[in-house]
C-alpha cells in the first residue's frame, strides 16, 4: 500500500532510519513492503521500483535491522534488481521523496553507475531520461531540479533531456559544460581518452570549455581535445550516434587503441597490447550488432592487427 493510503509508513521509515523500530514495527514495515503490489493504480514496473528503493533504503541501514528479517529479503531485492532499470532510484525520489539507493559519502549526492553489459536507462526527476552505456556514470545532486538541474557525466551517454527555460540542465564532464536546451544528443566523456564529444541529434545545445562556447545545430558534433585543447565543430551522422543504444558498435575519428578498450570494455574484456604499432591512428567505423569475436575481428582488420582470447583478457599483436 502507497503511502498516503497508509499514514503510519512515512513515519515508521523515519523511525527506522533512526535506528529506533521495534520488531513489532518491523513486522509492519515488511507487510507493508509486501503490500506495495496490490493497487490498482500502480504498473507492474512501477511497484517492482517501489519495492526495490524501499530495501535498497533497508539495506543502506542494515546495521539497524535485524539480520533474520535482512537475509529473508535480500535474495527479493537482488532478484527484482536484476530485471529493473536503474531509473528506480531518480523515480522514487521524485515520488516518495526518500533517499535513493546510490548514496556518496556527502550524503548530498546520487550516482548511477552501468556496471553491466547492457545499456542502462536512468530516468531523473524532471523525467529527462539518459541511456548509459557499459561503464558510464552519472551523478547529481540532491537539489536536482529546484533553481537548475546539473549532472555530471563520465563515459557515455545519450541524452533526452525534458526542456525547462527556468531551469537550466547543464552536463559537466572532465573538460566540458554542455548546456541543454531541450533536445536529444550523445556524450562520449571516457576518463582514459583524451577525447570528449558532444554529438547533436535534435535540438539545440551549448558547449563551454574554459575559454571557448559553441552552440552546436543538429547533425553537428563538437570535439574536444585535451592535449592541444582545441574545440572542432564537424558534421556527424544521426544515425551513428547513438547506435549504440541498439547492439552496434561505433566509432567516430577516435584513436585505434580507444575504439578497441571501448569495445573490450562494452563486453568485459581487459586489453593486453604487443603491437602498439599504428595504435593512435583515428579509425571511424560502424558494425552493426554481432557477437564480439566477429567485431572486434573487424576492427583489428582495419589497423592490420591480430588477437587472441584467452578467458577475459584479449591479446593484440
Amino acid at each position: 500500500m502507497a503511502i498516503q493510503k497508509y499514514p503510519r509508513a512515512e513515519a515508521l521509515l523515519k523511525k527506522f532510519h533512526a535506528g529506533k523500530c521495534t520488531q513489532e514495527e518491523l513486522a509492519l514495515l515488511d507487510n507493508w513492503y509486501d503490500g506495495l503490489n496490490s493497487e490498482a493504480d500502480l504498473s507492474a514496473l512501477e511497484s517492482n521500483l517501489y519495492r526495490q528503493q524501499f530495501l535498497a533504503n533497508f539495506h543502506s541501514m542494515l546495521p539497524a535491522a535485524p539480520v533474520a528479517w535482512w537475509k529473508k529479503r535480500a535474495a527479493q531485492w537482488a532478484a527484482a534488481a536484476s530485471i529493473l532499470l536503474l531509473a528506480g532510484a531518480g523515480f522514487m525520489w521524485l515520488r516518495y521523496s526518500q533517499q535513493p539507493s546510490a548514496r556518496l559519502a556527502d550524503n548530498k549526492s546520487f550516482q548511477v553507475t552501468n556496471e553491466t553489459s547492457d545499456i542502462k536507462l536512468v530516468v531523473l526527476p524532471d523525467s529527462s531520461r539518459i541511456w548509459l552505456n557499459t561503464a558510464a556514470s552519472l551523478k547529481w545532486k540532491e537539489d536536482y531540479n529546484k533553481q537548475c538541474r546539473n549532472v555530471q557525466l563520465t563515459g557515455e551517454g545519450f541524452f533526452e533531456v525534458q526542456g525547462n527555460r527556468n531551469k537550466p540542465f547543464v552536463i559537466h564532464t572532465r573538460d566540458l559544460a554542455i548546456q541543454v536546451l531541450g533536445t536529444q544528443f550523445n556524450v562520449e566523456a571516457y576518463a582514459g581518452e583524451g577525447l570528449t564529444r558532444v554529438s547533436l541529434v535534435q535540438g539545440k545545445v551549448k558547449v563551454h570549455t574554459g575559454k571557448d562556447s559553441t552552440v552546436l545545430k543538429p547533425g553537428y558534433a563538437a570535439a574536444y581535445n585535451n592535449e592541444d585543447k582545441a574545440l572542432n565543430i564537424s558534421a556527424t551522422e544521426a544515425g551513428k550516434v547513438a547506435a549504440w543504444k541498439e547492439g552496434a558498435f561505433s566509432a567516430t575519428d577516435l584513436p585505434f587503441k580507444d575504439a578497441v578498450m571501448r569495445l573490450c570494455t562494452r563486453n568485459g574484456y581487459q586489453v593486453k597490447w604487443q603491437n602498439t604499432q599504428g595504435i593512435e591512428k583515428n579509425v571511424s567505423v560502424l558494425f552493426q550488432k554481432d557477437s564480439f569475436v566477429k567485431m572486434l575481428g573487424n576492427l583489428c582488420y582495419i589497423s592490420r592487427k591480430q588477437f587472441r582470447i584467452s578467458d577475459k583478457q584479449v591479446t593484440i599483436y
